[in-house]
């Protein structure tokens, strides 16, 4: 192997090190690097320029955003949830309220599981804000129907709690299904197969 290759090689493993190192760091510390910490790291990795530096930076900041968005994602079903019981619940009744927020936290869980834009991940985790105003506002309404504070309190709880309850339930058979799929991507169709990719007198 001649030097040049494998200074690339030790060049790449400082890259790969680096950005170890970097993505154990908060998402607002990285934002915030000023020059005598740049220089800092530039000295445990003389191999890396500044340039290979602010490209790794970049590529780890990008990877850490990427994995808050997946992450909250997995929420969103449960702003809907809310906000689709809420809605329901102030035209028409409690009882259809539950069942429209039941069917669509299933529906959307499932979907969810599934599919991931980061794009729409942005105005879609705006919800979470929507929805302390809506507990209050669920509360109200049903206070205004002549439900006991207690129950009020006990129903907004509920609200709460039970679609997180409902959303993890929900989100189970998605996981097998997804767990057998990638399983059987991993596992021969059948012996025949497995014995048909073998040469003759192997």
């Amino acid at each position: 192997m001649s030097a040049k290759k494998r200074t690339a090689n030790r060049q790449t493993e400082q890259g790969r090190e680096l950005a170890r190192r970097l993505f154990e760091l908060k998402l607002t510390d990285l934002d915030s690097l000023g020059p005598e910490e740049r220089q800092r790291w530039l000295g445990e990795f003389p191999l890396l320029g500044p340039a290979e530096f602010d490209d790794v930076c970049r590529q780890v900041m990008e990877a850490k955003m990427f994995q808050q968005a997946r992450v909250g994602w997995q929420g969103v079903p449960h702003d809907l949830a809310v906000l689709l019981l809420v809605v329901v619940t102030t035209f028409f009744s409690l009882q259809v309220g539950i069942i429209a927020a039941v069917a669509g936290l299933v529906f959307l869980e499932s979907v969810f599981q599934v599919y991931f834009s980061q794009r729409l991940y942005r105005p879609l985790s705006l919800l979470v804000w929507l929805t302390y105003p809506s507990y209050l506002w669920f509360g109200y309404v049903l206070f205004r129907r002549g439900l006991g504070l207690l129950w009020v309190v006990l129903a907004v709880l509920l609200a709460w709690g039970g679609t997180f309850l409902l959303g993890a339930v929900a989100r189970i058979p998605m996981h097998l299904f997804l767990g057998a799929r990638a399983k059987g991507k991993r596992t021969p169709d059948s012996p025949e197969e497995k014995q048909g990719d073998r040469r003759p007198g192997a």
